[in-house]
């Protein structure tokens, strides 16, 4: 049998070294293979430029814009109720007469005594006129004559005196009509014919309304209002107006408008008291009704609105978002786009609505914001420029997006 010929020793170095270069390769490769990241599966969120329109509700009560209490200037016996009630009433129509004679004996008796003193007057005005002729030629002494001098300005104060007296005696039976001062809605009296009343009495005999327009106090928290105060003209352009719906949901036909917000805090609620006017021609809102008025405060033009779930907050309180950048690459002459995680640490948010942040800074309209898979990224420099985290992103043909639609019923329902 022919035994093989034996290899030469520099051949056989030659396959072994071979051989260990060839497995060296495969591991270096299989090393490779292990250290490479794979890309991160993520869901984002298309960012776009919407109109927010600023809208809160707040509890109000409604108030009339005048109220007169009708109360008597002068006790009397009530002789007759001079409307109906539960009626509407004018400026100066008469309510009540009350019994006019002792105010009248008064009048008369003013009267005569302004004719008294007029007349003494006038004899203390011919008095002195002669005594200047008497004193001329020294048929009186000079203390005669000053006496009736002063007579006669004693005599003119007492005309005076008689004239105020029959102004007042004239007041109280004018008194003995009672008016309205005021337009508006009158409702039940609370004092019938022959009722004794008194003058400025507690107890109205009375009240006048007016109901066109009406009244509606809103109260806000003062920090809410404080905020939006600072952020009018800023933030939002003001365009306030005030829609008002009442108990069964059901909507006024008219529009309000603020007619003033109160600088006063009140101490046990900590709230402010903003007042709307509303036409209230059919007179469909009554005083002391509870309403539901929707303040509409301005618009935030070009409003970016991101997922509650895409915004985080970091150790330090600040909110923070993770952003999807595009980035090109050519290989072999085919454009492929791929893209890598930012983390953003300066978001600025205005304020939230159901299942969304309104972003103010931080974030730019036509921005992707990652919404799902942040824990895959848990303890990654996701901004560290030699090591980016490259993404597959799951709904890259039809991401998640906010229309204006949506935008406004989900504006709407939150005030139901």
């Amino acid at each position: 049998m022919r035994l093989k010929k034996a290899l030469h020793p520099a051949t056989l170095a030659l396959m072994i070294g071979g051989s260990i270069l060839l497995t060296s390769c495969g591991e270096n490769k299989s090393n490779a293979d292990n250290n490479k990241i794979p890309p991160v599966a993520v869901k984002i969120f298309q960012t776009q430029p919407l109109n927010y329109t600023i809208k809160t509700v707040l509890p109000a009560r409604v108030v009339a814009s005048q109220i007169a209490e009708i109360r008597p200037q002068v006790s009397g016996i009530i002789l007759k109720r001079e409307f109906d009630e539960s009626s509407n009433v004018t400026e100066g129509q008469s309510l009540y007469q009350i019994d006019p004679a002792i105010y009248q004996a008064t009048y008369d008796s003013a009267v005569a005594s302004v004719a008294s003193a007029e007349a003494n007057a006038n004899i203390a005005h011919l008095t002195l006129k002669r005594y200047e002729g008497l004193l001329k030629t020294k048929s009186i002494s000079q203390q005669d004559y000053d006496k009736a001098q002063a007579d006669s300005q004693q005599a003119d104060a007492a005309v005076l005196v008689a004239k105020a007296n029959l102004h007042t005696a004239k007041v109280n039976l004018d008194y003995t009509k009672v008016y309205s001062p005021i337009q508006g809605y009158i409702g039940k009296s609370n004092v019938t014919e022959g009722a004794l009343v008194n003058a400025g009495q507690q107890t109205p005999m009375a009240l006048v309304q007016k109901l066109d327009p009406i009244y509606v106090d809103m109260t806000q928290a003062a920090t809410i209002f404080e905020r939006n105060e600072k952020d009018r003209d800023t933030l939002y352009k003001p365009a306030e107006k005030v829609e008002l719906f009442f108990n069964d949901g059901s909507k006024y036909e008219y529009n309000g408008s603020v007619k003033f917000s109160d600088k006063t805090v009140n101490e046990t609620t900590g709230t402010v008291t903003l007042r709307a006017e509303f036409a209230n021609p059919n007179s469909k809102i009554l005083p002391g009704m509870f309403v539901k008025p929707h303040y509409t405060l301005g618009n935030i033009e070009n409003a970016i609105l991101v997922p509650q779930k895409g915004i985080t907050s970091n150790q330090l309180g600040n909110y923070t978002a993770i952003i999807a950048i595009p980035m090109n690459n050519t290989a072999g002459g085919n454009e492929q786009q791929t893209y890598y995680l930012e983390q953003r640490n300066n978001v600025k948010v205005y304020s939230g609505i159901p299942g969304y942040w309104i972003v103010t800074s931080g974030i730019n309209a036509g921005e992707k914001v990652v919404i799902s898979g942040l824990l895959n990224l848990a303890g990654r420099n996701l901004n560290d420029p030699k090591n980016k985290t490259i993404v597959n992103i799951i709904n890259i043909k039809e991401p998640d997006m906010l229309s204006q639609k949506q935008l406004d019923t989900i504006i709407e329902n939150n005030l139901k």
